[in-house]
């Protein structure tokens, strides 16, 4: 996932004649980490992709799973369906799966299976566009929300308006798990 996500950054970008810098200082993402992203050395956090995805018009299913082809009132992704990333990237404290089904088109909202293992260091704070439910299946997680730290365990929920400054890790013993939807 890490090569094909940065691939399509990359397309996007040259689809459009920007150059990695308007991009960069569009989406608020440094520059060698834009050109890390594009080529596969890392990983970019899901707010990055949802920063990213916005200043290069697309939605951030299109980042995952390139250009749409169903355009369904239902769709189902079966285990094994869905792109992951993230947990393993030294600048990330989290790994994600995206929920949907590859090529689907039309949604409102992006769901995606995040993992927090709460020996990795806490993320730094990130802002995009939209508004995210968060639900946790399992563990511990610390929100870092506009300033405020909540401590949200198996079964809390919380929705927050993604413009202000959050973040989420894990805290506890074990890998703990959440479902986000993300409307874009």
């Amino acid at each position: 996932m890490r090569k094909y996500v940065g691939e399509r950054i990359r397309k996007l970008r040259e689809a459009q004649g920007l150059t990695p810098e308007k991009v960069s200082s569009l989406a608020g993402v440094e520059l060698e980490r834009l050109k890390a992203y594009e080529s596969g050395d890392a990983v970019a956090p899901i707010g990055v992709v949802i920063k990213l995805s916005r200043v290069l018009g697309s939605k951030v299913e299109g980042m995952f799973h390139g250009g749409g082809t169903v355009s369904e009132a239902i769709t189902i992704c079966r285990a094994g369906e869905s792109l992951s990333g993230g947990q393993g990237n030294t600048d990330q404290s989290y790994g994600y799966a995206s929920l949907t089904r590859p090529g689907t088109v039309g949604h409102i909202m992006e769901p995606f299976l995040l993992t927090f293992d709460p020996a990795v260091q806490r993320g730094a704070p990130i802002c995009h566009d939209g508004q995210e439910f968060v639900l946790i299946l399992e563990g511990s997680i610390e929100l870092y929300y506009d300033g405020t730290i909540h401590s949200l365990e198996r079964g809390d929920s919380a929705y927050l308006d993604s413009t202000k400054p959050h973040t989420f890790h894990g805290t506890g013993e074990s890998i703990a798990k959440m479902l986000a939807v993300v409307t874009s």
